[in-house]
């Protein structure tokens, strides 16, 4: 993750497309946490740049939105507690605890069947035509049903860097990551404690009182 917002949106370090939507909210267990998708043109450039509609797709929901933004709206809050609901069950799956898949399933059951794929220059992608706000909730939902039945729900991780809070698919042979990138914050936290470190070692010397005569 990264403190400039257009930087942190172009930033997919989750391995699933469910994980990098569940990232849209960047320094999300800090503080001051900020917001990638402000708006539902914000979420169409991000599903460009994921790559998880056609570029032809985008664009009709873009008219589609400019046409009845209050549409455009519904959809982003309905996506927004999609988003949240990816976060508790990552953290319920990171716990060892029964995630609560009321809503979920709830959204599998008014999900049209899964279209056809589509080829763009070696990308897959699924053939939606583009027409209603609501499409981009399915690719999102039908990537978490995935992770959620297959082995990739025991290895979901959680960024350690202080703030960051980014979720991702631990690969490693040992599941020992620790970062959502090593080189972003994995650096950024490496250089934190070790400048902790030398604060305790050696803390700065109190200021003697001046003496006045």
């Amino acid at each position: 993750m990264s403190r400039d917002p257009l930087r942190a949106a172009t930033q997919f370090f989750g391995g699933r497309v469910c994980l990098d939507f569940g990232n849209t909210l960047d320094w999300r267990t800090s503080d001051d946490p900020q917001e990638l998708i402000p708006d539902y043109a914000a979420f169409l450039g991000w599903c460009a740049r994921r790559g998880i509609m056609s570029a032809s797709a985008v664009e009709g929901l873009i008219s589609a939105d400019k046409r009845e933004p209050s549409a455009g709206a519904a959809a982003l809050a309905e996506l927004v507690s999609l988003r949240q609901d990816i976060w508790k069950i990552c953290d319920a799956l990171r716990g060892n605890r029964q995630p609560d898949l009321g809503l979920v399933n709830e959204l599998l059951s008014q999900a049209p069947p899964q279209p056809g794929l589509v080829d763009r220059g070696g990308v897959f992608l699924h053939d939606l035509p583009g027409r209603d706000v609501r499409e981009p909730l399915w690719p999102l939902l039908w990537s978490l049903s995935a992770v959620l039945t297959s082995t990739d729900a025991g290895r979901i991780g959680c960024c350690q860097a202080a703030g960051c809070g980014w979720f991702y698919v631990d690969e490693s042979p040992n599941r020992t990551r620790l970062w959502c990138s090593s080189e972003v914050c994995g650096n950024r936290e490496r250089a934190r404690r070790a400048y902790t470190k030398r604060r305790k070692e050696n803390p700065p010397k109190a200021a003697r009182p001046s003496q006045r005569k």
